[in-house]
């Protein structure tokens, strides 16, 4: 079954496809799911009881200065159906579209640490060429991986983790 961040996502990605906007709107929607990620208290004030819904939207049109009414307005609907805490994963499956659509290839990066995002950028460079496509990484964070990181696109791994050349070292002494 669909989710409905799933449908919300798919809203804003038809509307963009519609205005020939998916490079602006996911540009956009990428730095909102940053900036949101960073700071998880303005998604409570965003779904907060205590403040009525206009001044709410109020807050957000305030804040959202510059970023595309549509992509404001889809936010509001969000808010109004009490779906605050869905946010985050609508942006996600937005960006999931956007990609598809793109013909960009999502992966997880597992790391011990959370890495910096030009570190990221230049493993998906280095990645991108092997793959011969583009790819797009998240990383995670995976603190049994004791340093090193691991790749996972669709059904590739590439592992470059210490846990990993543990493990090969020991099959390698069990000969």
């Amino acid at each position: 079954m669909e989710s409905v961040a799933s449908r919300y996502g798919l809203a804003l990605y038809s509307l963009a496809l519609e205005e020939n906007k998916i490079d602006s709107w996911q540009k956009d929607v990428k730095t909102l799911k940053s900036i949101f990620e960073e700071n998880t208290d303005f998604i409570m004030i965003l779904g907060s009881s205590f403040l009525s819904l206009e001044e709410r939207i109020e807050i957000l049109e305030k804040t959202l200065v510059g970023v595309d009414k549509k992509i404001v307005a889809l936010i509001d609907v969000i808010m109004e159906n009490n779906r605050t805490d869905l946010i985050l994963d609508v942006f996600e499956n937005f960006n999931s579209y956007c990609n598809q659509y793109r013909g960009v290839s999502e992966g997880l990066i597992y790391s011990t640490l959370k890495l910096d995002q030009t570190v990221i950028d230049q493993i998906e460079k280095k990645i991108s060429k092997i793959e011969n496509n583009k790819v797009e990484l998240k990383n995670v964070i995976d603190p049994s991986l004791i340093g090193g990181v691991k790749i996972v696109i669709k059904d590739r791994i590439y592992d470059g983790s210490i846990k990993h050349s543990i493990e090969m070292m020991k099959k390698d002494l069990l000969k």
